[in-house]
């Protein structure tokens, strides 16, 4: 018996039990002749899809549609203008989509902050928007607001910044990927590297901690912080930066961006000003955006698995409202350089 006829069986065996009983995991594991982790994951799988209810030690009954059409769930953004426009929070909305609509499961509304300035605005939007809980991408709202959001709501997660340790977040590994950056330029035979960021934030720590390591300049002037506004990382603050770091006495054979939007701003300056990368100048970026392939030369950055923190958070935030009591986890996912050619090879 293959996997799809052992949970096609394993329905029917709920549909006919009495009494809606539950199934043990270790009774189903010596029906099927088949070891108790392998009847586990066909359970994962089919509650994942809304039709069992998974229990300690076994699966009841399947979860009814309108159980499933309750659990609607609100997305905050931090933009407060095109909401859509960010790529990087574009590819985490994506996997929330899917995750939800896979445990049938859907979206209640996606706002920005800018809705939410004001505790009345909070409680208008918590009003009129009946969302069993609330996911944030990117930074998070004004305090005031964010207390109304916590006091009223249970099921919170979010993914850049925390909440607090009662609270689910998804995040990514920023500090390691930026290190790797460093790591690699050095290999490639750069010695004075620039960065660019839009705040102190684990890129920039690991920024200073990696030259520091490899005892390279570490110059005040080599580490630019661009002021950003409500757009949040756009390529102009890769132009402001790269121009602050191309007018130094001395400036850098290498620039590390914080994001990949902030490196295109930089490599348009860059051509513009007749600087050739990477023959002139190396620049690298951060996110793995689907731009990020496509400029000239291509990008090479730092991959984060984007749809997968969405896919995350939507497992948390629906076991949050499941059980409220359930214990709040900090998950760190990983990520990797992606190797292009705008850094070269020296």
């Amino acid at each position: 018996m293959n996997k799809i006829q052992r949970q096609h069986h394993i329905i029917k065996l709920i549909e006919q039990s009495v009494e809606q009983k539950m199934l043990e995991t270790r009774e189903l594991a010596e029906q099927f002749g088949v070891s108790e982790m392998t009847v586990r994951r066909d359970l994962q799988e089919l509650s994942h899809k809304g039709l069992v209810r998974r229990q300690h030690g076994g699966v009841s009954h399947s979860v009814t549609p309108g159980q499933l059409e309750r659990k609607e769930i609100g997305i905050l953004l931090a933009f407060s203008t095109g909401k859509y426009s960010d790529p990087f929070f574009n590819a985490v909305l994506e996997g929330v989509d899917r995750k939800l609509q896979e445990l049938g499961c859907r979206i209640a509304y996606i706002k920005p902050h800018s809705e939410i300035n004001t505790v009345a605005q909070t409680r208008n939007l918590l009003e009129s928007n009946k969302a069993s809980g609330i996911i944030f991408l990117g930074p998070l709202p004004k305090a005031e607001s964010m207390a109304y959001l916590k006091a009223n709501i249970r099921a919170l997660v979010s993914t850049t910044e925390s909440l607090g340790p009662d609270y689910d977040t998804v995040t990514f590994d920023g500090y390691h990927g930026i290190r790797y950056m460093v790591d690699h330029l050095v290999k490639c035979g750069y010695r004075r590297l620039g960065f660019i960021t839009g705040h102190h934030d684990f890129r920039r720590k690991a920024f200073l901690d990696g030259v520091k390591a490899h005892s390279l300049p570490s110059d005040a002037e080599l580490c630019v912080i661009a002021p950003f506004g409500e757009d949040g990382w756009t390529p102009k603050l890769g132009q402001i930066g790269v121009e602050r770091l191309m007018s130094v006495v001395n400036p850098p054979d290498a620039i590390v961006c914080a994001s990949d939007l902030i490196a295109i701003g930089a490599i348009q300056w860059l051509h513009q000003h007749n600087i050739h990368v990477p023959d002139d100048v190396a620049v690298t970026g951060f996110d793995n955006i689907t731009e990020s392939a496509f400029t000239v030369p291509a990008l090479t950055t730092v991959n984060v698995h984007k749809q997968l923190i969405g896919e995350l958070t939507v497992e948390r935030v629906i076991k949050r409202i499941e059980n409220e009591d359930d214990i709040a986890l900090v998950i760190q996912t990983p990520t990797n350089l992606v190797i292009r050619q705008s850094c070269g090879s020296k």
